[in-house]
């Protein structure tokens, strides 16, 4: 009887922990849709000043070898980028540990705001 009880005790702890509910909810899709379209805007951005300017370069070390690579390869790198940052916050979203499911979009909203703070930058740039 004691065993039995304390299996279900566990179990009940069990189920409390892990997460209720969908991982790719509205609110995880439109963190996505923020975090693309931002990448999407500084990178049309960024080939729109430097086909103006011509001493303007890409001052991202990270992101330099990718522009000088061309609009193709820029965009698609982009977007693997944007998928692996979702997939670690779906993984976030997942999580048995509650705080880490209560700050799952903290990473991509941080890029997202990188992101527009590029373009605005490049918009300057470009008038």
């Amino acid at each position: 009887m004691l065993l039995l009880l304390t299996t279900s005790a566990s179990q009940a702890q069990e189920l409390a922990s892990k997460p209720a509910g969908k991982v790719a909810d509205t609110k995880f899709w439109l963190v996505g849709a923020t975090l693309n379209t931002a990448m999407l805007l500084d990178t049309k951005s960024t080939f729109d000043v430097a086909r103006r300017c011509a001493d303007c370069y890409e001052a991202n070390p990270i992101v330099a070898p990718f522009v000088y690579e061309g609009p193709t390869v820029t965009f698609v790198a982009g977007e693997a980028f944007d998928i692996g940052v979702m997939t670690v916050a779906a993984k976030m979203k997942a999580s048995e540990r509650s705080w880490v499911r209560h700050i799952w979009w903290v990473a991509p909203i941080a890029i997202a705001a990188g992101h527009a703070a590029a373009y605005r930058h490049n918009i300057n740039l470009a008038r």
